[in-house]
């Protein structure tokens, strides 16, 4: 399969104190570069800290509901995994690409990921990008519910990247695109 660099986000800071929290970051389509042909699949690059590592616990990818929070999932989200596990500890300086997931986007609906940080208060660590398009929006709350489709009581910050550095789709006809 080819791979193509349709856009890559450098995260240029570190983000510390985020173990109980789950983030929710939200990708309006507007934002993101998509290939013609229909989405099969998409896996995410996750990236911890310079100086210290990453846990998340789990991950989950959906579509935004039209109604509601603009953190709520349209329906029961996709899980993201690790070589076939919930749960990934990246090491201080690196990155972890999950699996290929079946998640079909849509191309339409703003996507969001949210993933849940419970490794300890040593490895809550992770990159982060601010100063972008106010459409990209980071929510989080002290609670593990990433897989919670219709969630309350979210904090935000708009303009603002957490952990995710790349995400890349799978097409139909077997090609790959990566966007942000």
């Amino acid at each position: 399969m080819a791979i193509s660099t349709a856009l890559s986000q450098t995260l240029n800071a570190n983000a510390n104190a985020w173990n109980g929290f789950t983030v929710v970051m939200q990708f309006p389509a507007s934002v993101l570069t998509l290939p013609s042909s229909p989405i099969t699949g998409v896996r995410v690059t996750f990236e911890a800290g310079t100086t210290e590592g990453l846990t998340v616990t789990n991950a989950y990818i959906g579509h935004r509901a039209g109604s509601g929070d603009a953190y709520d999932f349209s329906t029961t989200p996709v899980q993201l995994l690790w070589g076939g596990a919930s749960s990934i500890a990246i090491g201080s300086g690196a990155s972890s690409t999950s699996d290929m997931s079946n998640f079909q986007y849509d191309k339409t609906s703003d996507m969001l990921i949210a993933f849940y940080i419970g490794g300890g208060t040593t490895v809550d660590m992770m990159r982060e990008r601010t100063g972008l398009s106010a459409s990209i929006v980071q929510y989080n709350k002290a609670a593990n519910d990433a897989a919670t489709v219709n969630k309350t009581g979210y904090g935000s910050n708009t303009g603002r990247i957490l952990a995710i550095n790349t995400i890349e789709v799978l097409t139909e006809d077997g090609n790959f695109f990566i966007f942000f």
